[in-house]
């Protein structure tokens, strides 16, 4: 007698995903029709995330419609059925009523743990430079002190800033904002495998 064929999970489109209900405080992403529960983040992941919100929030005051938003939708251009939720970023686009997505963002940032490093930088990052708005795109190391900056020159080339030091000065050309890591980092209780660098 055969074994039974492991079910595929069922396809959902984007659609869908906007009319799923579920219940819970789960983050979800969707993944070319396949839905995707987050896994909880850690300490370190929401103080780095509410560092950087503040300081973007108070350098984008008096700059409206220009405004910073947490876990904010973002559909990937050339992913059909995906939608994605960046940890933070800006846009200078009016709200939207009910709106699920920023369809222009300036600027956009993950934070980095181990269970999500490797998508956001195969699969995410590629798609958020696909985005033409986009000029700044951020990594921030939740674990270790290592920040990474891309800035876009043209319709082709980027250019890519690695800081680690925590005297070194994160300069965030959309959000006319600059911070050291130490700011960054204020609160966060970083592993052993996070070595200073000398200055």
């Amino acid at each position: 007698m055969g074994q039974p064929q492991p079910q595929s999970p069922p396809f959902v489109t984007l659609a869908d995903f906007y009319a799923l209900d579920w219940g819970d405080d789960i983050r979800r992403e969707l993944h070319d029709g396949q839905v995707v529960a987050m896994a909880p983040p850690k300490n370190a992941h929401g103080t780095i995330v509410i560092n950087l919100g503040a300081a973007l929030k108070a350098a984008l005051r008096g700059r409206r419609p220009c405004r910073v938003q947490t876990e904010a939708g973002i559909i990937p251009p050339s992913r059909e059925h995906s939608y994605y939720q960046a940890d933070l970023l800006v846009t200078c686009e009016p709200s939207r009523p009910g709106e699920r997505d920023v369809q222009a963002p300036l600027f956009i940032c993950e934070v980095l743990s181990e269970s999500t490093e490797l998508f956001d930088r195969r699969c995410k990052i590629p798609e958020y430079r696909a985005l033409a708005s986009v000029r700044e795109l951020l990594l921030v190391d939740s674990e270790r002190m290592f920040v990474e900056l891309h800035r876009r020159i043209d319709e082709r080339r980027w250019l890519t800033e690695i800081l680690q030091r925590p005297s070194d000065h994160l300069a965030l050309e959309t959000a006319d904002l600059t911070l050291t890591l130490t700011e960054l980092y204020e609160d966060v209780a970083l592993g052993p495998a996070n070595l200073e660098l000398p200055l």
